[in-house]
């Protein structure tokens, strides 16, 4: 931990006298400067977007980009051209929207972060697929995954996936979109807030199993993408997706209309017909007429499958629908071939011209070199990243083994150290052992000695004794017995006894040796004290 915070404290000395240790990316001044006046209208346009309320809220937009433009504001300046762009778009307007978009784009290229440049590459590749021109439609779309996937963005990565399907759908490649939305709902399913992608995945491979007829998976599909759009807090967005009923709807009246279910489809397309126009969706309402005109024309109601699809046909191009208009030419064809064959072979030849102007076997090919490069250079990046990492890791493993020796010197050290202090601890125990036992024998010879002092008293000093008596003097001068005067000055018990000189200048040959006495009851009772003492 100590050398953590050494490195960590060496880094941050050498980054501010300028050195070369992790550099951080450059940065304009204009894009850390933040406009107040500019922010608060971006935040209030946001608000009024968010309620429908679209007119005021790109006023707000405009005032934020003026205001920020003033400021040399570049963040604010590329979010507010990003949200009147989308808005733009929103409204079937995405010949305006690409006006704010693309100037959007080149802002965050200069100044970051890839998350924002991401979702602008998106909505500008939105604005080109609402208007049916799929080359820089599809480059934009592959740029924004690109950014998304190296910034480990899953809900955007899912979205921007779904969009490259789509426009592989639209654009008659079903074998490729089929396998990029499948990749889209991989990632979608990894992420649990990314319900909203989730369900634009499944419906968009629902739409396409429906146009290569596969009908059960279709079906099954769509309700996959009701429950993920039913999910807790699920909510598309306005600026990736369309509404989540009327998207499910769609798709489940054109199943039923493939079906053949003509009674179950036509209620179900009317209302989805009525929700497009309520929330002025040109691409909603154009497909619903498409679909509405392709069911009457089923039943055999030519004029109103004339009428619908002259409706759709209208709307289609006055929005730049191209795609919708190729499908409702060809189906205007089919409605007319049995009345007029002129004004059918000219809605057929109208079909065929819009079909080489979109699907260009060129731009195909420009796409597919577009698609090896990127992938070239998403492995160049991954293997520089690859080697970038091993770099680290090889760094990290350096420090690491510097760390273990450091910490295993201080291990040595540590045990080291624990061995003197068990030394120590285990002499220091034996000597407070030794101690405690010198204490007890000592406690033990100091209860001894004080035992016998109170049973010895000491007899000291010069004591006068006769010469020829062998009385003591006392202190008093009275003359005293030698054993009443040592029975008074100590503890001492006399006994008379007659010892073995004595015993036969009394007794002559009445003294017995081994008897101590004339009188073995009397003399013997009289040496029993004597013995005793001398034992």
């Amino acid at each position: 931990m100590a050398f953590r915070r050494v490195e960590r404290s060496l880094v941050g000395v050498l980054l501010a006298l300028g050195g070369v240790w992790q550099p951080l990316p450059a940065q304009s001044n204009d894009a850390r400067r933040t406009d107040p006046v500019a922010r608060a209208a971006l935040d209030s346009g946001i608000v009024l977007e968010r309620r429908g309320q679209v007119p005021a809220a790109q006023q707000q937009f405009r005032i934020a980009l003026a205001a920020a433009r003033r400021a040399v504001d570049s963040t604010t300046m590329a979010d507010a051209q990003l949200r009147l762009g989308v808005t733009w778009w929103s409204v079937n307007q995405s010949d305006s929207g690409l006006a704010y978009l693309a100037p959007a784009v080149a802002v965050r290229r200069r100044i970051g972060p890839a998350v924002e440049l991401a979702r602008a590459l998106n909505s500008l590749g939105a604005s080109y697929y609402q208007l049916g021109i799929y080359e820089p439609a599809l480059e934009l779309f592959l740029e924004a995954t690109q950014l998304r996937r190296e910034t480990n963005d899953s809900l955007g990565l899912s979205r921007s996936l779904t969009n490259v399907g789509k426009t592989y759908h639209d654009w008659r490649q079903y074998a490729r979109a089929d396998s990029i939305f499948d990749h889209a709902i991989a990632v979608a399913e990894r992420v649990p807030s990314a319900a909203p992608a989730l369900g634009y995945a499944l419906n968009s491979k629902a739409l396409l199993a429906i146009d290569r007829g596969a009908f059960a998976e279709a079906e099954r599909l769509i309700e996959a993408a009701k429950a993920a759009y039913a999910r807790p807090g699920a909510r598309s967005t306005r600026g990736d997706t369309i509404d989540a009923w009327e998207l499910n709807a769609a798709a489940e009246g054109a199943l039923l209309l493939r079906r053949g279910n003509l009674d179950v489809a036509q209620p179900l397309l009317d209302s989805v017909l009525r929700s497009a126009r309520a929330r002025n969706s040109v691409r909603g309402q154009g497909r619903a007429l498409q679909l509405l005109g392709e069911l009457h024309l089923a039943r055999g109601h030519l004029p109103e499958a004339r009428a619908l699809l002259t409706e759709a046909l209208a709307l289609a191009q006055r929005a730049h629908q191209r795609v919708l208009e190729l499908e409702v030419l060809a189906r205007l064809a089919d409605a007319e071939a049995t009345r007029d064959a002129r004004v059918a072979m000219s809605y057929l030849r109208r079909h065929n011209a819009l079909r080489d102007t979109i699907f260009d076997q060129d731009a195909a090919l420009r796409i597919a070199a577009r698609e090896a490069r990127v992938e070239t250079d998403a492995a160049l990046r991954a293997n520089s990243a690859l080697r970038a990492t091993q770099r680290s890791q090889a760094d990290t493993i350096s420090r690491q083994r510097l760390t273990v020796a450091f910490v295993s010197v201080i291990l040595v050290l540590v045990l080291a150290l624990f061995g003197v202090l068990a030394r120590f601890n285990r002499r220091e125990r034996a000597r407070t052992e030794a101690l405690t036992r010198a204490n007890g024998d000592l406690e033990r010879l100091n209860s001894e000695l004080r035992t016998a002092l109170s049973e010895v008293r000491t007899l000291s000093g010069l004591i006068p004794i006769c010469a020829n008596c062998k009385r003591v003097r006392d202190d008093r001068g009275y003359w005293q017995a030698v054993e009443t005067f040592v029975s008074q000055h100590s503890q001492a018990i006399f006994s008379h006894s007659i010892c073995q000189s004595c015993g036969p200048q009394l007794y002559g040959t009445l003294w017995n040796p081994q008897a101590g006495s004339a009188d073995d009851r009397g003399d013997g009772a009289a040496d029993a004290p004597d013995r005793a003492a001398s034992q």
